[in-house]
């Protein structure tokens, strides 16, 4: 396994946790949202998902997504693991309009929120980027 390979996983495993019930596309957006950030950030897409606090099924010590994993066979984290293949190749096109964040409006309504342009509304997660 490469570091390409490695970035894919943790990316397949927190669209999996972040958005397998939003669907394909609900998957598809955040793993855009964690291309998009570590283009703009020159980072990994470990480093992006690992940072605190930004994805908390990942790091979130209170979040009950931390600890779970999927087990075989788990058609949506297969289908996640495609989905970040495809992005990281860049044959799959960005839906969220180049979005770097996202948020569930009916759990939270995050403060820089009100700073960003929204770029969309993808299942129950609106997207947004810098103005």
């Amino acid at each position: 396994m490469d570091w390409k390979d490695f970035d894919v996983v943790i990316a397949a495993l927190c669209a999996w946790k972040e958005a397998r019930g939003e669907g394909h596309d609900g998957m598809r957006a955040v793993v855009h949202v964690i291309a998009n950030r570590a283009q703009l950030q020159n980072k990994s897409w470990a480093q992006i998902v690992y940072a605190p606090l930004q994805f908390t099924s990942m790091t979130y010590r209170s979040d009950p997504q931390l600890g779970l994993v999927p087990k075989q066979p788990d058609p949506a984290f297969e289908d996640a693991l495609n989905i970040a293949e495809y992005v990281q190749g860049g044959s799959d096109p960005d839906l969220t309009g180049g979005a770097t964040h996202y948020f569930n409006p009916e759990l939270v309504l995050p403060s820089w929120a009100a700073t960003m342009v929204k770029t969309a509304t993808i299942g129950h997660h609106e997207f947004y980027k810098e103005a």
